[in-house]
């Protein structure tokens, strides 16, 4: 990849709230009762699984279908501002407050790293893992990884990145977001020249008034994890320019993206 600058596009995928996949989104179809599947964790894993951790499976499910890759072979990062939070909550409360023995089962799905895990050995994966957390500049952060990985010579990378619902009790009224989870497929320019790009995130390139916004509700808007679904609401519209990763509440990183006509 020539200095790093530039990734291929090979697919994406997206579950938020009302809408369970990228198709569903581009359509404008919200999808009510609104569950995500699970589909990719295997059976027995996916009975204790949060919601949360279907709807990360789901989106990552969605663009690795579209991208043709190596399910057990690609190298993964996963973002989360908080990760399984809602688990944690009802972990600590069961501590504190009652008086049930805490299950080492929702503790072992507490972590950070669980949705990583859980759909890393549902696919059988054998490739690079990992799992990071940057409150507003997630989204930055782990396509930063993604660029460090695929200039290190891999030549396949899944980008996940979502949070939950944020807890009501947690936040005060009229600053919670609801669930948001999105999925890009990226490789070097060099093994698919045809495909939509997107460059690597800058600090401060373009004024926001400049930059590419989906239409998410006020909720979906204020997840951490907003600004991968600005990416891929671009993405999937044949857009071209940039989009700022973090909708305001971060550093300011922004990463321009290339539709596969305009070049």
């Amino acid at each position: 990849m020539s200095a790093n600058r530039e990734a291929a596009v090979l697919g994406w995928g997206l579950c938020l709230q009302g809408f369970p996949s990228a198709t569903a989104w581009r359509a404008g179809e919200p999808v009510e009762p609104f569950k995500p599947s699970g589909a990719l964790i295997e059976r027995r894993s996916r009975r204790r699984c949060s919601l949360f951790t279907r709807a990360i499976a789901d989106a990552y499910g969605e663009a690795l279908a579209a991208s043709g890759f190596d399910g057990s072979l690609v190298a993964t990062v996963f973002g989360s501002a908080l990760g399984e939070v809602g688990t944690m909550i009802r972990l600590l409360d069961t501590m504190w407050r009652g008086t049930d023995p805490m299950s080492p089962m929702a503790f072992a799905m507490s972590v950070h790293n669980a949705a990583s895990g859980v759909v890393s050995i549902s696919s059988g994966n054998r490739g690079f893992t990992t799992s990071i957390g940057a409150d507003y500049d997630t989204p930055a952060m782990a396509l930063h990884e993604a660029f460090g990985l695929l200039g290190g010579g891999f030549e396949a990378v899944m980008v996940t990145c979502g949070d939950e619902g944020v807890l009501t009790d947690l936040v005060p009224a009229g600053t919670e977001w609801s669930l948001t989870c999105g999925a890009l497929a990226l490789a070097p320019v060099e093994l698919a020249p045809d495909a939509p790009r997107m460059a690597r995130p800058v600090l401060g390139a373009r004024r926001p008034e400049e930059a590419h916004r989906a239409d998410l509700s006020p909720a979906g808007a204020r997840n951490p994890c907003a600004g991968i679904v600005d990416v891929i609401d671009a993405l999937a519209a044949g857009w071209s320019g940039p989009v700022v990763l973090d909708r305001g509440a971060g550093a300011g990183w922004t990463a321009a993206v290339t539709a596969a006509d305009a070049r």
